[in-house]
């Protein structure tokens, strides 16, 4: 199978003459923001990635939101700070990609812990699974993220799978009591599943 490839010389982009591939689309896609992105800086070569050349004003506007989004939670308006929380979200995403990734982050961790307790809270329990997932993909050894996911996949009625998230949280944390308490209600849960207790 043969693509074409157009460069246009004045959007500096590249286009499919036949995009019926999607993953050579998505490939483009890709480089033509990375292209957008170079040019945007204005320098042939980005710089280094580093605190200094973090966008300050970009973190001054999530750190608002993030402020914002975890009074609404506070206060009780898990709906609200659902919303500002995803806003907040969507502000990291449009941080340049040439930008400190240690930085964005501990960003996006701190962003996707608060939306999926708040998520939790509003009993959108799909939505916190998919959160503390990508969590957990990037977090691995934190035993509240554990619990999260085990509290997810308790109320979308994974019970075993929300075992083995208790569990493998009480590998990072044996003490825990919260963690343990989880999962001594979902073991029962398990039971009475399997008709073993009344």
């Amino acid at each position: 199978m043969e693509t074409n490839l157009v460069y246009d010389n004045k959007s500096k982009k590249i286009t499919l003459s036949d995009s019926s591939n999607p993953q050579y689309k998505l490939e483009i896609d890709q480089l033509n923001q990375l292209t957008t992105e170079i040019i945007a800086q204005g320098s042939d070569v980005p710089p280094l990635p580093s605190a200094e050349n973090f966008n300050k004003d970009l973190s001054k506007m999530i750190k608002k939101l993030y402020e914002g989004g975890v009074q609404a939670f506070k206060m009780n308006k898990f709906e609200e700070s659902c919303k500002q929380f995803s806003i907040g979200i969507e502000m990291i995403n449009r941080r340049s990609k040439f930008e400190s990734f240690q930085l964005t982050i501990q960003e996006l961790s701190l962003f996707l812990m608060s939306r999926t307790d708040a998520y939790l809270k509003n009993k959108q329990y799909l939505k916190a699974f998919n959160d503390v997932d990508l969590l957990l993909n990037m977090q691995m050894n934190s035993p509240d993220n554990f619990l999260r996911r085990g509290v997810a996949n308790f109320f979308l009625g994974n019970y075993e799978a929300a075992r083995s998230d208790y569990q493998r949280g009480l590998s990072f944390d044996e003490n825990n009591q919260r963690l343990q308490h989880e999962l001594n209600i979902c073991l029962d849960k398990i039971l009475e599943e399997n008709g073993d207790r009344l």
